[in-house]
């Protein structure tokens, strides 16, 4: 996974690595200094839960993911505006959206469905101007 904050406070989720030959630090890592700004933000992404080959991450990654958002949890709560999935044309499963709704309540901040990157940006200006 890699972070891209170059339209802060919009953060974008890839799915990819940095590129060929680039050392890419860890997820937990990137969003340790995404959080260490202080900053409010909301991160976007077009990669639907369960799109990914998860087989190629180990238990232990997962348990040290779920650690980080355990002990970043109120830091999340405060600073991370929400989370706006784009599905584009796709029809989102059922269980994905149950699932999503189960991790809006863990995470504690709001996730949505956006049809295009416009609708997603405008989803983040909302989300963004929310009171806390």
């Amino acid at each position: 996974m890699r972070l891209d904050t170059t339209r802060f406070p919009q953060v974008f989720l890839h799915d990819e690595d940095a590129g060929p030959g680039a050392a890419s630090p860890s997820a937990e890592a990137q969003l340790e200094a995404l959080l260490e700004r202080g900053e409010r933000f909301v991160l976007l992404t077009d990669h639907l839960p369960g799109e990914h080959d998860r087989q190629e991450e180990s238990h232990a990654d997962r348990r040290e993911r779920a650690l980080f958002f355990k002990r970043n949890k109120d830091r999340l709560r405060r600073l991370c505006g929400g989370l706006v999935l784009i599905q584009g044309e796709r029809t989102v499963p059922a269980p994905v959206r149950i699932a999503a709704q189960a991790a809006r309540r863990v995470l504690g901040f709001p996730l949505v469905f956006a049809r295009s990157a416009q609708e997603a940006q405008e989803e983040a200006t909302r989300l963004l101007a929310r009171q806390l």
